[in-house]
């Protein structure tokens, strides 16, 4: 065969890694867990390698090479199982469509790329690291494939065998680095990104959500009760004489007080509803689809626990109380700023009544 076509084919081959790498970023972006995202992924994939068919090197009748084994190969540690089994079925299908002499052997490829590829994913990564290593390893266990071209009749096997055969594995191994060394890149990026707006929606002492993400959450439920008629309640708690402790045990002390009050709050809500450090020792709980009555139970409930803990401090336990105010959606408070305005005069009622309860607006 010309090789100067195949040295061609390969360098298409690898400039196709490019686009499957800028739309891996998209992928990823809008699919952020789950099966939806392996599915996703599965079919990036699977469209690359189909790409790649389409326009594949051609090194006899019905015997091509193109860049599916790389695809395949990454399949598993970008798509999972489900991404896996998408790209493989796929890709199967498009070869089947194809037909030719070398239908058989590439179903069997993409078989022992897919095994290959799950196989190399179990490796713990303290024992081979993620990078070269472990890509160069991918790539050349991923062209174990190629056996499957002993099924192809004896003349044909015969032009692989050689120069072909070498550029073949060469190439699949340099495009299993190419595109693991961008997609981890792009990985990592994600992260570092999702760690920074973390941070940017919540609250470093308590761990709880900030104010920016409670009008971002405020204006969200508000929406679903103009859409569904869902209740919606607010309950604004606030930690009794909090300056007293800070006075008398210190900073630091208040700060592990006000932590762990939060705690006590996060494990009686759910996880629907969203908990906010809204200012100093306040925090608001905004409960949808929760009428007045059950924010009040909520809100007694959290207020007895808080009264009945200890937190201990290095030299002494402190026990703490905590007023609320609880306010609903209704013909009278119509906005999230009247809620807030109600909630917070209910709270201000229960500090002037004597402290440790629970008012409604």
């Amino acid at each position: 065969m010309d090789y100067s076509i195949l040295l061609t084919g390969v360098v298409r081959i690898l400039g196709l890694t490019a686009l499957v790498i800028l739309s891996y970023s998209i992928v990823i972006r809008t699919f952020s867990k789950g099966w939806k995202k392996g599915a996703a992924v599965g079919v990036l994939l699977a469209l690359g390698g189909i790409l790649s068919m389409n326009d594949p090197v051609v090194i006899a009748p019905g015997v091509i090479f193109d860049g599916r084994t790389a695809l395949l190969a990454i399949a598993y540690p970008y798509g999972g199982p489900v991404g896996t089994i998408v790209a493989a079925l796929l890709m199967a299908a498009y070869r089947i469509w194809l037909g030719g002499v070398g239908v058989v052997p590439g179903l069997i490829s993409i078989v022992l790329i897919c095994t290959i590829g799950f196989g190399v994913a179990l490796i713990p990564v303290r024992k081979l690291p993620i990078g070269l290593t472990r890509s160069v390893v991918t790539g050349l266990l991923a062209s174990l494939s190629l056996v499957s071209i002993s099924l192809l009749p004896h003349d044909i096997v015969a032009t692989i065998i050689g120069f072909p055969l070498v550029a073949v594995v060469v190439a699949n191994v340099a495009n299993v680095v190419i595109l693991s060394d961008f997609l981890e890149r792009e990985k990592s990026r994600l992260r570092i990104m999702r760690a920074l707006e973390h941070e940017a929606w919540v609250d470093p002492l308590t761990k709880l959500q900030n104010r920016r993400a409670f009008d971002r959450a405020a204006l969200r439920a508000m929406n679903d009760n103009k859409s569904k008629a869902a209740h919606c309640s607010l309950v604004m708690i606030d930690i009794d004489h909090f300056k007293a402790i800070n006075d008398r045990w210190g900073h630091d002390t208040g700060d592990m007080v006000l932590a762990d009050v939060a705690a006590i709050i996060r494990r009686n809500v759910r996880i629907t509803d969203v908990v906010v450090r809204y200012g100093g020792e306040e925090i608001v709980l905004l409960l949808t689809n929760t009428p007045q009555n059950v924010a009040n139970q909520l809100a007694e409930r959290v207020r007895s626990e808080i009264e009945l803990a200890s937190f201990s401090t290095e030299l002494e336990s402190v026990s703490v109380t905590v007023s609320a105010g609880v306010a609903s959606l209704n013909g009278q408070h119509t906005s999230m700023e009247a809620l807030l305005k109600a909630a917070d005069k209910a709270l201000y009622r229960a500090k002037t009544s004597g402290r440790n309860r629970v008012e409604v607006a």
